[in-house]
């Protein structure tokens, strides 16, 4: 299993954000996108996803091009944007029921191995399981989102600023489900601001307006 970010190029409103972009990842390694805002995270990201057509150069999933093929990639992947995509007329148990439904598992006895309580008590939405999400705060609103993406069952988490609007209680979960990710074989690519604590193989990517590199 392995993402492969073959030459690629990045233009937004007409303009170079990047070019160049070579590197793989490999199962049990994450890769944090770092840089300015503005710099091309969300772009990158939104590219990783098949959600945008880079300018140049191609993203592939385990050898097959995932712009070509997203059927073969989509299956594979879990994806949180800057908009949580949770459903405020849902209580919080039927969001995390609704989307194990969607990738044909009973979300309510089991999601890959893990109960839905156990997620949503994990997830500090224990005492909030029964409410509707869009009575909840921002806050919890992204937990219920990174909630459902840790009991789904996908190889791939692509996460544009996960911690976003997450306390620091709700952050150090965040990072614990991620390393639990890693250590199962999964891969991990997120958009920061600040690097988050991974456990394992990690590569960060730094953009800026002027250049792209690694390390």
């Amino acid at each position: 299993m392995r993402l492969s970010i073959e030459q690629l190029g990045l233009v937004r409103g007409g303009k170079w954000l990047a070019a160049g972009i070579d590197m793989q990842v490999e199962e049990g390694a994450a890769l944090q996108i770092l840089g300015a805002n503005g710099s091309g995270k969300t772009t990158l990201i939104g590219v990783l996803a098949g959600l945008r057509r880079p300018a140049a150069g191609r993203v592939c999933w385990c050898g097959v091009d995932v712009h070509a093929h997203p059927e073969a990639f989509r299956p594979n992947l879990a994806y949180v944007g800057h908009t949580n995509g949770v459903s405020d007329d849902l209580t919080v148990a039927e969001n995390i029921r609704f989307a194990a439904r969607l990738d044909g598992r009973d979300g309510r006895d089991s999601l890959d191995g893990r109960s839905e309580r156990d997620v949503i008590e994990r997830a500090g939405l224990g005492a909030l399981r029964a409410r509707r999400v869009g009575t909840l705060s921002q806050g919890q609103r992204r937990r219920v989102a990174l909630a459902r993406l840790v009991a789904s069952a996908k190889r791939l988490w692509l996460l544009d600023e996960p911690v976003d609007a997450l306390d620091a209680g709700a952050a150090t979960w965040l990072e614990d489900c991620i390393a639990s990710h890693l250590r199962e074989g999964g891969i991990v690519v997120s958009t920061t601001h600040r690097p988050l604590a991974t456990a394992g193989v990690t590569r960060r990517l730094y953009l800026d307006q002027a250049r792209t590199w690694s390390d």
